[in-house]
């Protein structure tokens, strides 16, 4: 019976990780590279870490939140635009998931929009901050 453990991409991530995490740090990237989100970061591998041809340095990998992270990984893509943006966070170069997502089947007035009075961004029919109806 043969025995299962980690195999040599699997040790050689093992070795790669904590220096990787020390370049990030010193280059100042600790928040999600897209979205700027702080909550459960990791790596995203181009290609893939499960590929042979995975390659585990910092050219090759952006830091990411979970919702980032499955978004880039089902759309090849937008994943090619965020391997082609510039370093660390930049709001100009944000690409948009929620833009891409499917369109919800929520009327108008549930899904999020601005405020008509406040310009808030508010999900409801009667903005919660300034207490007037959000659309027209």
């Amino acid at each position: 019976m043969a025995k299962l453990g980690i195999g040599k991409k699997g040790k050689e991530w093992l070795k790669a990780k904590p220096k990787l995490i020390e370049i990030y740090k010193a280059k100042g990237i600790t928040s999600c590279e897209n979205c700027n989100g702080k909550f459960a970061l990791a790596f995203h591998h181009r290609p893939s870490r499960a590929s042979q041809r995975a390659v585990h340095d910092f050219k090759h990998t952006r830091l990411l939140d979970p919702g980032c992270h499955d978004f880039f990984e089902q759309n090849n893509e937008e994943d090619k635009k965020l391997f082609a943006k510039p370093r660390g966070y930049n709001r100009k170069y944000k690409i948009d998931i929620m833009a891409k997502k499917k369109k919800s089947k929520k009327p108008d007035w549930q899904q999020r929009h601005k405020c008509v009075k406040c310009k808030e961004p508010v999900e409801m029919l009667i903005c919660p901050k300034c207490g007037h109806m959000s659309m027209k």
